[in-house]
């Protein structure tokens, strides 16, 4: 039995009389990461928020979501987000309140979900900082969000969902702000995350070359709907809808600049 099976989720908006994403089915197991792509305004991020319950309440939301038999619809968002599934937003400086400490954040956190306080909450804190590499733990929970890079930020986010254990890791553009270093930080983190927690993992991305690094599985959207879910391999070789042949293309167009670069100063550093 499939770990998440959604079945013909969609979300409508009454206002518009418009579907924003329509019939999305899909399954997943355990430590597997499935990447859901598309273009800007496709509908991407619509499906992680239906997933994870932050659909607003003027939006009308159909279809079974399924967590390893579970049906998630009938529940509170409060009893299965957080602990249960991890949410790791793609705005790390707006996931955190601007006037608590990093430690109190994280803390705070770990008594609400795991019944952790004082030299506990802050022990288990300080692992998951350490986990994700971040240097100086104990210095890092005094600190405020504005005094940390964005990929800082990241990796704390990171470290508090892999401190919670959750069963499910929805990822929504975790690598949109970050530069290169940063990026390829937050992939081996998140790779670690799934292999380390067992956990299944949805990525939201318009990255591809984060999507190929990291995705088992692929899901293509394209204004609201799916065209294809396929192995991520398939989906890079040979794709079979032509809107995912045409995010291809234009992905190795823009990509074909940097490259070049790339190469001219690999000639530069090494002569013949």
């Amino acid at each position: 039995m499939p770990f998440i099976d959604v079945k013909n989720l969609s979300v409508h908006d009454p206002v518009q009389q418009k579907d924003l994403v329509a019939n999305i089915t899909f399954s997943l197991q355990q430590q597997r990461c499935l990447a859901v792509i598309g273009e800007s305004g496709s509908g991407k991020s619509t499906v992680a928020k239906a997933l994870i319950g932050l659909i607003p309440s003027s939006l009308e939301v159909e279809g079974a979501i399924m967590f390893n038999g579970e049906t998630l619809t009938t529940q509170t968002a409060e009893q299965w987000r957080g602990k249960r599934i991890g949410f790791i937003s793609q705005d790390a400086m707006n996931a955190f309140n601007p006037i608590e400490t990093i430690g109190h954040q994280m803390m705070e956190t770990f008594q609400r979900h795991l019944g952790l306080q004082g030299k506990e909450g802050k022990a288990h804190a300080i692992a998951g900082l350490e986990r994700v590499h971040l240097k100086n733990p104990n210095e890092l929970l005094k600190q405020y969000p504005y005094e940390l890079s964005g990929g800082m930020l990241q990796r704390v986010m990171i470290a508090i969902t892999m401190m919670l254990s959750p069963d499910v890791i929805i990822a929504d553009e975790p690598t949109a702000s970050l530069d290169a270093y940063n990026r390829r930080e937050v992939i081996m983190q998140l790779q670690r995350l799934k292999e380390e927690t067992g956990a299944a993992l949805i990525i939201i991305s318009h990255d591809l070359g984060v999507v190929q690094a990291i995705a088992d599985e692929v899901l293509v959207v394209h204004q609201g709907e799916m065209l294809e879910h396929r192995p991520a391999d398939k989906v890079f070789t040979s794709p079979e809808h032509p809107q995912t042949k045409h995010l291809l293309e234009t992905r190795r167009r823009l990509s074909a600049p940097l490259e070049a670069l790339r190469q001219q100063q690999r000639v530069r550093a090494f002569p013949c």
